[in-house]
């Protein structure tokens, strides 16, 4: 349970990347945002993935 709300967190951080990273006036922080974004969303899918054990090994 602990593991779904920390993964809950860390996908919440990555969507407010989105709207923030358009309000930048500078590009390259702007694409540093938006790519952080990202990543937050990805590693909040992979790490529960990861701890179940669904990995090919």
């Amino acid at each position: 349970m602990l593991i779904a709300i920390g993964c809950f967190i860390v996908f919440a951080l990555g969507i407010v990347c989105y709207p923030l990273a358009f309000r930048m006036d500078d590009n390259m922080m702007s694409i540093l945002l938006f790519s952080a974004g990202i990543l937050l969303n990805c590693l909040a899918f992979f790490i529960p993935w990861q701890i179940t054990g669904h990995s090919r090994k």
